[in-house]
């Protein structure tokens, strides 16, 4: 018999955690064993301390702020513990910074009894899960390279959210921003999570960036040159110009380099997202399969995905083969498998892997390398 495996909860609400509870409690083959429950984010960091669960089941939106740094904190400290997102909030912020805090999986409530189950055993195994309706936000943030296109536009602000904005674009720390508004931290903290949802922007920097250049076009008097204090009215001498030229030739040679490594950015992106867009198209088309033709193409064997070659860059050939196999009875598991070599000569490989019930879709999870 396996041990069981240790879990601790983190949700605000005391009625989801008896939820939980009741439904881990009937996992066998391995048992789910609930150590500490947590109501807020310091408790989860010292449960964490003190028990050393598994698995942590974390919501992302709590009393004292979210869990994002919470689970980096934890993540931290205890490297072997596998942190599971469940919440009511899928957002592309959300996403985002849940999965560059190191989550292994983001999962919403509504999932069914038995997937969080199933969920929370895979984690512990070493996978990572996306519930299907994150999947496509997953899916955006690599065809746009990490993060969506930002809008340029403040009127979709409210003025509230505009001032904060405003203040964190002069350099001001949320807590500073909270005083002078009269906010607390935690309520600037929202403010500005509404903000990087409505500009479609994942850091304070990309939102400040987008103030700055709006409040430049509309000739704003802080953002003219001409009343810059440090305008300089006399000449310069023959030690300013060697400095001058010497930081001009490191500054080429920066340039070039940031240049050769951009155009890496650039093509592993785009092979990345065109990797995307063939095992995505290839999951809508068996999306629309009955039972039994997902059963005659598994009984067809391995099958090579069609792609085309113009799609990425003139050095990449891509090759995608789809595997299906029975996961156990009533499920299957499709895997989808992408390769390349990329413009850096390193072979990539990306992999979606896919559940299937005879009820649909049961969950699908993304790795690459």
């Amino acid at each position: 018999m396996p041990a069981p495996i240790r879990i601790l909860i983190v949700e605000d609400s005391a009625l989801v955690r008896n939820g939980i509870r009741a439904v881990v409690a009937t996992a066998t083959n391995p048992a789910i064993e609930v150590v500490a429950e947590a109501a807020t984010n310091a408790e989860a960091i010292s449960a964490c301390d003190q028990h050393r669960p598994d698995v942590v089941l974390l919501d992302i939106r709590l009393p004292d702020g979210t869990g994002f740094e919470t689970c980096r904190s934890m993540l931290e400290r205890h490297p072997r513990t596998r942190v599971l997102i469940l919440t009511s909030h899928s957002t592309d912020t959300f996403v985002y910074e849940a999965v560059a805090a190191g989550a292994h999986g983001y999962l919403m409530k509504e999932i069914d009894p038995a997937g969080l189950v199933q969920a929370i055993i895979d984690v512990a195994s070493g996978q990572s899960i996306l519930a299907p309706d994150v999947t496509e936000r997953v899916l955006k943030l690599m065809r746009s390279g990490g993060g969506a296109g930002a809008s340029d536009d403040l009127a979709i602000l409210s003025p509230q959210e505009n001032r904060v904005l405003a203040l964190v674009a002069e350099g001001l720390t949320n807590k500073e921003v909270g005083a002078r508004l009269n906010l607390s931290e935690n309520t600037v903290k929202n403010y500005l999570i509404n903000v990087f949802e409505k500009l479609h922007v994942r850091r304070r920097a990309q939102a400040a960036a987008i103030y700055v250049q709006n409040t430049e076009a509309q000739g704003h008097p802080a953002t003219r040159g001409s009343n810059t204090p440090f305008r300089r009215r006399g000449g310069f001498s023959l030690v300013e110009v060697m400095m001058a030229s010497i930081v001009m030739v490191l500054g080429i040679t920066t340039a070039i380099t940031t240049l050769q490594r951009g155009l890496l950015a650039v093509d592993s992106a785009r092979n990345y997202s065109y990797a995307a867009q063939v095992m995505q198209s290839e999951l809508e088309r068996l999306r629309l399969k009955s039972w039994s033709q997902l059963q005659s193409l598994q009984d067809a064997g391995e099958t090579v995905v069609s792609t085309d070659d113009t799609q990425t860059s003139a050095r990449t050939v891509f090759t995608c083969k789809r595997v299906i196999s029975d996961l156990k009875s009533g499920m299957k598991e499709i895997t989808l498998i992408s390769n390349w070599q990329g413009f850096d000569g390193r072979p990539h490989t990306a992999r979606f892997i896919t559940r299937y019930s005879k009820t649909g879709l049961y969950d699908y999870y993304y790795t690459a390398h």
